[in-house]
Protein backbone atom coordinates (compact mmCIF):
# COMPACT_ATOMS: atom_id res chain seq x y z
CA UNK A 1 0.00 0.00 0.00
CA UNK A 2 1.42 3.79 -0.97
CA UNK A 3 2.78 5.58 2.23
CA UNK A 4 -0.18 8.76 2.65
CA UNK A 5 1.82 11.76 3.39
CA UNK A 6 -0.33 13.73 5.60
CA UNK A 7 0.10 18.33 5.82
CA UNK A 8 -1.23 20.31 8.19
CA UNK A 9 -2.09 24.27 6.30
CA UNK A 10 -1.76 26.43 8.82
CA UNK A 11 -3.13 30.30 7.38
CA UNK A 12 -5.68 32.78 8.73
CA UNK A 13 -6.53 34.17 5.17
CA UNK A 14 -8.77 31.28 3.35
CA UNK A 15 -8.75 33.40 0.53
CA UNK A 16 -5.03 32.51 -0.27
CA UNK A 17 -5.56 28.90 1.23
CA UNK A 18 -8.07 28.26 -1.48
CA UNK A 19 -5.34 29.51 -4.16
CA UNK A 20 -3.06 26.98 -3.33
CA UNK A 21 -4.68 24.12 -2.16
CA UNK A 22 -5.17 22.28 -5.75
CA UNK A 23 -1.24 22.78 -5.92
CA UNK A 24 -0.58 20.94 -2.23
CA UNK A 25 -3.29 18.34 -3.15
CA UNK A 26 -1.14 17.16 -6.11
CA UNK A 27 1.27 16.48 -3.64
CA UNK A 28 0.03 15.23 -0.32
CA UNK A 29 -2.90 12.28 0.36
CA UNK A 30 -3.82 13.89 3.47
CA UNK A 31 -4.79 16.97 4.46
CA UNK A 32 -5.30 19.29 7.54
CA UNK A 33 -6.34 22.68 8.45
CA UNK A 34 -6.27 25.78 10.98
CA UNK A 35 -6.57 28.92 10.97
CA UNK A 36 -4.41 30.61 13.94
CA UNK A 37 -1.15 29.12 15.65
CA UNK A 38 -3.18 27.58 18.56
CA UNK A 39 -5.37 26.21 16.53
CA UNK A 40 -2.65 24.95 14.50
CA UNK A 41 -0.51 23.37 17.42
CA UNK A 42 -3.98 21.36 18.92
CA UNK A 43 -4.21 19.93 15.32
CA UNK A 44 -0.09 19.20 15.02
CA UNK A 45 -0.57 17.27 18.73
CA UNK A 46 -4.24 15.73 17.60
CA UNK A 47 -2.75 14.66 13.52
CA UNK A 48 0.96 14.23 13.74
CA UNK A 49 1.08 15.40 10.11
CA UNK A 50 4.70 14.92 8.10
CA UNK A 51 4.39 18.18 6.84
CA UNK A 52 3.30 21.95 8.32
CA UNK A 53 2.49 24.91 5.98
CA UNK A 54 2.07 27.58 7.79
CA UNK A 55 2.37 31.54 7.64
CA UNK A 56 4.78 33.87 9.91
CA UNK A 57 1.97 36.32 10.84
CA UNK A 58 -0.89 34.28 12.85
CA UNK A 59 -3.28 34.82 15.40
CA UNK A 60 -2.64 33.87 18.80
CA UNK A 61 0.83 32.37 18.02
CA UNK A 62 2.85 33.43 14.89
CA UNK A 63 4.43 30.77 12.68
CA UNK A 64 8.29 31.22 14.32
CA UNK A 65 7.04 30.71 17.84
CA UNK A 66 4.80 27.84 16.86
CA UNK A 67 7.38 26.34 14.89
CA UNK A 68 10.03 27.01 17.45
CA UNK A 69 7.42 24.95 20.00
CA UNK A 70 7.20 21.93 18.11
CA UNK A 71 10.83 21.80 17.21
CA UNK A 72 11.43 21.21 21.31
CA UNK A 73 9.81 17.72 21.02
CA UNK A 74 9.99 17.14 17.75
CA UNK A 75 13.01 16.90 14.85
CA UNK A 76 11.41 15.10 12.33
CA UNK A 77 8.03 16.96 10.99
CA UNK A 78 8.88 18.97 7.83
CA UNK A 79 7.98 22.81 8.36
CA UNK A 80 7.61 25.11 5.35
CA UNK A 81 7.10 28.74 6.36
CA UNK A 82 5.35 31.27 4.26
CA UNK A 83 5.84 35.03 4.78
CA UNK A 84 4.99 38.55 3.10
CA UNK A 85 8.40 39.79 4.53
CA UNK A 86 11.25 39.64 3.97
CA UNK A 87 12.77 40.13 7.56
CA UNK A 88 16.63 39.13 7.93
CA UNK A 89 15.84 38.89 11.53
CA UNK A 90 13.35 36.55 11.15
CA UNK A 91 15.34 34.40 8.17
CA UNK A 92 17.78 34.07 10.56
CA UNK A 93 15.45 32.79 13.35
CA UNK A 94 14.03 30.45 10.39
CA UNK A 95 17.08 29.02 9.37
CA UNK A 96 17.83 27.70 13.39
CA UNK A 97 14.46 25.98 13.28
CA UNK A 98 15.94 23.71 10.45
CA UNK A 99 12.89 24.14 8.07
CA UNK A 100 12.44 23.00 4.08
CA UNK A 101 12.00 26.16 2.63
CA UNK A 102 11.13 29.76 3.87
CA UNK A 103 9.22 30.93 0.81
CA UNK A 104 8.41 34.56 0.11
CA UNK A 105 4.37 35.61 -0.30
CA UNK A 106 2.80 35.89 -2.88
CA UNK A 107 4.41 32.02 -3.48
CA UNK A 108 5.36 31.14 -6.66
CA UNK A 109 3.38 27.70 -7.21
CA UNK A 110 6.76 26.43 -8.33
CA UNK A 111 8.64 26.99 -5.35
CA UNK A 112 5.59 25.67 -3.02
CA UNK A 113 5.52 22.16 -5.42
CA UNK A 114 9.52 22.11 -5.21
CA UNK A 115 9.75 22.42 -1.38
CA UNK A 116 6.97 20.05 -0.84
CA UNK A 117 8.44 17.17 -2.62
CA UNK A 118 11.65 17.81 -1.00
CA UNK A 119 9.69 17.48 2.22
CA UNK A 120 8.48 13.90 0.72
CA UNK A 121 12.10 12.98 -0.32
CA UNK A 122 13.81 13.43 3.16
CA UNK A 123 10.32 11.75 4.87
CA UNK A 124 10.57 8.91 2.58
CA UNK A 125 14.59 8.23 2.89
CA UNK A 126 14.11 8.57 6.65
CA UNK A 127 11.73 5.65 6.59
CA UNK A 128 13.96 3.41 4.05
CA UNK A 129 16.87 4.10 6.65
CA UNK A 130 14.76 2.79 9.63
CA UNK A 131 12.86 0.12 8.28
CA UNK A 132 15.63 -1.64 6.39
CA UNK A 133 14.44 -1.04 2.80
CA UNK A 134 17.04 -1.66 -0.20
CA UNK A 135 16.89 -0.34 -3.14
CA UNK A 136 18.01 -2.81 -5.91
CA UNK A 137 18.11 -0.37 -8.79
CA UNK A 138 15.99 2.87 -9.73
CA UNK A 139 13.39 1.16 -10.01
CA UNK A 140 12.83 -1.83 -7.48
CA UNK A 141 12.81 -2.02 -3.67
CA UNK A 142 13.48 -5.43 -1.36
CA UNK A 143 11.99 -4.68 1.70
CA UNK A 144 13.44 -6.74 4.50
CA UNK A 145 11.49 -6.63 7.36
CA UNK A 146 8.13 -7.22 5.11
CA UNK A 147 10.06 -9.42 3.10
CA UNK A 148 8.14 -8.00 -0.01
CA UNK A 149 9.86 -6.72 -3.30
CA UNK A 150 8.34 -3.52 -5.43
CA UNK A 151 8.97 -2.29 -8.46
CA UNK A 152 7.66 0.75 -9.53
CA UNK A 153 5.38 0.83 -6.58
CA UNK A 154 4.06 -2.56 -7.04
CA UNK A 155 4.53 -5.83 -5.54
CA UNK A 156 6.57 -8.90 -7.63
CA UNK A 157 5.27 -11.99 -6.29
CA UNK A 158 8.06 -14.08 -4.75
CA UNK A 159 7.71 -18.03 -3.88
CA UNK A 160 8.22 -19.14 -0.56
CA UNK A 161 12.18 -20.09 -1.45
CA UNK A 162 12.33 -17.21 -3.68
CA UNK A 163 11.58 -14.82 -0.67
CA UNK A 164 13.63 -17.23 1.82
CA UNK A 165 16.56 -17.14 -0.30
CA UNK A 166 16.24 -13.18 -0.63
CA UNK A 167 16.15 -12.48 2.85
CA UNK A 168 18.98 -14.67 3.71
CA UNK A 169 21.67 -12.87 0.92
CA UNK A 170 20.41 -9.46 2.04
CA UNK A 171 21.07 -10.40 5.71
CA UNK A 172 24.84 -9.73 5.12
CA UNK A 173 25.61 -7.84 2.05
CA UNK A 174 29.55 -8.18 2.82
CA UNK A 175 28.70 -12.02 3.22
CA UNK A 176 29.66 -14.67 0.81
CA UNK A 177 27.08 -17.90 1.06
CA UNK A 178 28.52 -20.84 0.29
CA UNK A 179 25.88 -23.20 -1.61
CA UNK A 180 25.68 -25.38 0.94
CA UNK A 181 24.42 -22.32 3.65
CA UNK A 182 21.88 -21.66 1.23
CA UNK A 183 20.98 -24.91 0.69
CA UNK A 184 20.27 -25.91 5.13
CA UNK A 185 18.53 -22.43 4.97
CA UNK A 186 16.14 -22.98 2.42
CA UNK A 187 15.81 -26.48 3.32
CA UNK A 188 15.50 -25.82 7.20
CA UNK A 189 11.88 -27.13 7.54
CA UNK A 190 12.82 -30.34 4.86
CA UNK A 191 15.00 -32.61 7.11
CA UNK A 192 14.94 -35.16 4.38
CA UNK A 193 16.16 -33.29 1.65
CA UNK A 194 19.55 -34.05 0.52
CA UNK A 195 22.46 -31.62 -0.55
CA UNK A 196 22.19 -30.45 -4.36
CA UNK A 197 23.97 -27.46 -5.37
CA UNK A 198 22.21 -27.62 -8.61
CA UNK A 199 18.96 -26.60 -6.55
CA UNK A 200 20.46 -23.29 -5.40
CA UNK A 201 21.61 -22.88 -9.00
CA UNK A 202 18.02 -23.54 -10.22
CA UNK A 203 16.43 -20.98 -7.17
CA UNK A 204 19.03 -18.41 -7.65
CA UNK A 205 18.49 -18.46 -11.57
CA UNK A 206 14.36 -18.05 -10.93
CA UNK A 207 15.09 -15.04 -8.57
CA UNK A 208 17.04 -12.99 -10.82
CA UNK A 209 14.56 -12.95 -13.47
CA UNK A 210 12.70 -11.12 -10.64
CA UNK A 211 15.25 -8.91 -9.55
CA UNK A 212 18.06 -6.68 -11.21
CA UNK A 213 20.68 -9.64 -12.25
CA UNK A 214 23.81 -7.30 -10.43
CA UNK A 215 21.78 -7.37 -7.27
CA UNK A 216 22.80 -11.48 -7.10
CA UNK A 217 26.81 -11.79 -7.46
CA UNK A 218 28.04 -15.12 -8.02
CA UNK A 219 31.59 -15.53 -6.61
CA UNK A 220 33.19 -17.97 -8.58
CA UNK A 221 33.96 -21.47 -6.25
CA UNK A 222 32.12 -19.60 -3.44
CA UNK A 223 28.64 -19.16 -3.62
CA UNK A 224 26.48 -15.99 -3.89
CA UNK A 225 26.32 -12.34 -2.37
CA UNK A 226 23.66 -10.11 -1.91
CA UNK A 227 24.29 -6.64 -4.01
CA UNK A 228 21.91 -3.91 -3.66
CA UNK A 229 22.31 -0.37 -5.91
CA UNK A 230 25.19 1.32 -4.50
CA UNK A 231 24.13 3.31 -1.44
CA UNK A 232 22.94 6.84 -2.61
CA UNK A 233 21.42 7.63 0.82
CA UNK A 234 18.03 5.63 -0.01
CA UNK A 235 19.51 2.53 0.59
CA UNK A 236 20.28 0.87 3.55
CA UNK A 237 24.23 -0.61 4.52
Amino acid sequence: MKRQISLLYIEDDLDIREIYLDSIKEEVELLYFASDGEEGYEAYLKHKPDIILLDINMPKLDGLSLAKKIRESDSNVKIIITTAYSEQEKLLQAIELYLIKYILKPIDPTILKEALQKAKSEIMLKEEEQRAIYRLDEETIWDFDAEKLYKNGVEIKLTKNERRLLKFLSTDKDKVFSFFDIFNHISYDDFDKEYNSNQVRALVKLLRKKVPKDSIVNIYGEGYRFNPMQRDASTVS
